[in-house]
């Protein structure tokens, strides 16, 4: 079976789902306090990343470890309400339509198509579902008493986490996977561990580090940065 995996954010959808929780929550005047911790605890690494004393892998998986404040004490079925408004009004209409009609094209080919973000788990297949993608491999949130503890079940959906977390979904499946004919697509130099999975990767939008580096192995590159 041949595999195409696509990361969401700043890929196939344009935006990134921190900065929509956190509009969304500042509008609606709810956990104010927990978006105001999130936002201060992860602004204090920036000067020592400016600084090249914290690499680029360890500032974006700070940002990652802590995004679970963002619904810390939410019930779940009304974080799965809000699950449904995102997806309904900020990602689907804010897909990259070049990008999905790649995934389209996997798809009649016939080929395994996942999604593959360090997003929430359940709203990843939110999306996935609304997009008509059979399969999420996101970052699962713990649960406690029927409501998300702010915290995420490790290893997050981040860098090498992504072909770590692939690999697993599909190999509880039982499901085989030809890597070498497969397909990555993704925008972050810290995606390079699950472009590297594949044997056809694809940049997509790709940041400076990650177009020096497909540059550099001769990988397909889709699109420009602010293009």
């Amino acid at each position: 079976m041949i595999a195409a995996l696509f990361d969401l954010d700043g890929t196939l959808y344009t935006g990134h789902i921190w900065q929509d929780l956190v509009r969304h929550h500042w509008a609606a005047r709810r956990h104010r306090r927990w978006v105001a911790a999130y936002l201060t605890w992860n602004m204090a690494p920036m000067p020592l990343y400016k600084l090249g004393l914290v690499s680029r892998a360890t500032y974006f998986h700070i940002w990652g470890e802590t995004m679970g404040w963002l619904l810390r004490g939410w019930p779940l079925a009304e974080a799965q309400d809000l699950f449904e408004k995102l997806a309904e009004e900020q990602v689907v209409p804010n897909v990259r339509p070049d990008i999905l009609n790649h995934l389209h094209q996997h798809q009649d080919q016939g080929h395994l198509v996942a999604l593959v973000s360090g997003t929430f788990a359940p709203l990843l297949e939110v999306i996935a579902r609304r997009l008509g993608v059979q399969h999420a491999i996101g970052t699962p949130l713990e649960v406690r008493d029927g409501r998300y503890t702010g915290r995420i079940v490790p290893p997050l959906c981040q860098s090498e986490g992504k072909p770590q977390r692939a690999q697993a979904y599909l190999a509880d499946r039982e499901v085989e996977i030809d890597w070498t004919a497969s397909y990555a697509y993704a925008d972050r130099y810290t995606d390079i561990p699950l472009l590297s999975l594949v044997g056809q990767p694809v940049a997509v939008y790709p940041d400076e580090m990650l177009l020096a580096h497909a540059h550099s192995e001769d990988w397909l590159v889709i699109g420009r940065t602010g293009s």
